[in-house]
């Protein structure tokens, strides 16, 4: 399977995306700018992490990161799309830009917040199922330009560096060290708490 459902505070995920940055197989991009603002390509882990410094505008601290990666020679040169917004729905934002390809391998990232940590996620679309959307949405193209082979090597390898990094798991899901820790002071890894979620170390 192409996804991957794990647990890992952002201090779990600096290794991971250092591995992601030193591996230099893939560009890293957010998977929507701010209104106004260009697409960001991110080209450290000190960047990625330091969005989760921006705040909502209900003054709480961003608690989700959500990339989209390109494997470099996977597919068509990577062009952000540009989306057309309404100001008067969008205190007065006229656009924002997109990053949309079939061939795109999905990492989000979570933070903590008051209520525990959520699952940070690793995903990407197979051939058969690109194939089966092009036809809804022209305007990313031809799933046929995309080498999904390609794309499928590069997301196991990601998957394994993850498990590779973990320390446990609760059902199926993969737990980082810090995130662990956490769990233990008492913390939930949502949808499980204390009494719904057993976790398993690692021998």
């Amino acid at each position: 399977m192409p996804n991957c459902d794990f647990y890992a505070t952002p201090q779990d995920q600096a290794p991971l995306l250092d591995w992601l940055f030193a591996e230099c197989t893939c560009k890293v991009f957010e998977l929507s700018s701010q209104f106004d603002r260009p697409l960001k390509e991110f080209h450290s882990s000190t960047e990625v992490l330091s969005e989760f410094g921006r705040v909502y505008s209900n003054g709480a601290l961003w608690h989700t990161v959500h990339l989209q990666l390109y494997v470099i020679g996977a597919g068509p040169a990577f062009e952000p799309r540009r989306v057309e917004l309404n100001p008067n729905l969008c205190d007065g934002a006229t656009f924002r830009y997109s990053a949309e390809g079939w061939g795109l391998v999905q990492l989000y990232l979570t933070a903590p917040t008051a209520n525990g940590l959520n699952s940070s996620h690793t995903n990407h679309l197979k051939a058969k199922g690109a194939e089966k959307w092009a036809p809804l949405s022209p305007q990313k193209g031809a799933a046929e330009r995309w080498d999904f082979k390609k794309i499928a090597a590069f997301s196991s390898r990601l998957n394994r560096q993850i498990k590779k990094l973990s320390v446990a798991k609760i059902g199926s899901r993969a737990i980082l060290p810090d995130a662990l820790e956490i769990w233990q002071g008492g913390a939930l890894l949502l949808p499980f708490n204390q009494t719904n979620g057993s976790v398993v170390l690692h021998s």
